[in-house]
């Protein structure tokens, strides 16, 4: 395992910090965070947090920051079935079920589909994709979708930015490997012109196109890692023509 300074420094100038501004963003002085990246000094337990704070570092490597610094990991992973998270789970159950008959889904830190609503259970097997599948992985696999994606190069290339933009913020060299190899497949995708409001994911169903947008939703002040790592996507029609499939119950269970 790499030493706690090693890491510290990594973060640090990943987030492209100076030695100074994340003294100042943490309140210590410029020398203890140079004497901490060198080894010359030891943090503290309330060190280590508060400098993973400061850099906006998730909650599993904190937990390897505290382990590199010969402290026990702070952050537990429980399953959503849990009785501690059983009021969560029950919020998310919530939000999907009130969300029908538009498509809507729970995915996991590795884009997993962990729970769906009645019509999200319809669309992901339209889209050949069944509860527990990762959501990237059946996209790297098939970027059409079995032909379903009608604008796949577009919606793969934002996609493949989101994955970027994640793999940044946890330091995850998986999500960071998907994210080229998504970048690749999709090229430079033509954008329209003029650049709508928001790009829709277009998925062709019994031979009509649906254009649909997602909001998504997430647990701002998770401590668990589980819920830390828990997105809800939900799906709203951007056009009559795509509302009247939902709301006709096209997508029913």
């Amino acid at each position: 395992m790499a030493t706690f300074g090693t890491i510290l420094k990594t973060w640090r100038q990943r987030r492209r910090m100076s030695q100074m501004a994340l003294a100042l963003e943490s309140n210590v002085s410029t020398r203890h965070v140079s004497f901490l990246e060198t080894g010359k000094s030891a943090p503290s337990r309330d060190m280590v947090l508060r400098l993973a704070e400061t850099l906006s570092v998730p909650g599993h490597v904190r937990n390897e920051w505290l382990l590199a610094a010969g402290f026990a990991p702070a952050f537990r992973q429980r399953a959503l079935d849990e009785e501690e998270l059983r009021p969560f789970r029950r919020a998310v159950t919530r939000l999907l079920d009130g969300h029908d008959p538009y498509p809507g889904w729970a995915l996991d830190g590795g884009w997993r589909i962990v729970q769906a609503n009645g019509a999200g259970e319809s669309l992901l097997r339209h889209l050949g994709i069944e509860p527990g599948d990762s959501l990237v992985a059946a996209i790297v696999d098939d970027p059409t979708l079995g032909g379903a994606l009608v604008n796949w190069e577009e919606t793969v290339s934002h996609l493949a930015a989101r994955l970027g933009a994640e793999a940044r913020r946890r330091g995850d060299p998986d999500t960071a490997a998907a994210a080229s190899r998504l970048k690749r497949t999709a090229g430079h995708a033509a954008h329209t012109a003029p650049v709508p409001a928001a790009f829709p994911t277009q998925i062709l169903y019994r031979e009509q196109v649906v254009s649909l947008v997602s909001v998504q939703a997430l647990f701002n002040t998770a401590a668990d890692l589980t819920l830390a790592d828990l997105r809800i996507e939900l799906f709203f029609p951007l056009d009559k023509a795509s509302e009247t499939v939902f709301e006709g119950g096209a997508l029913s269970p």
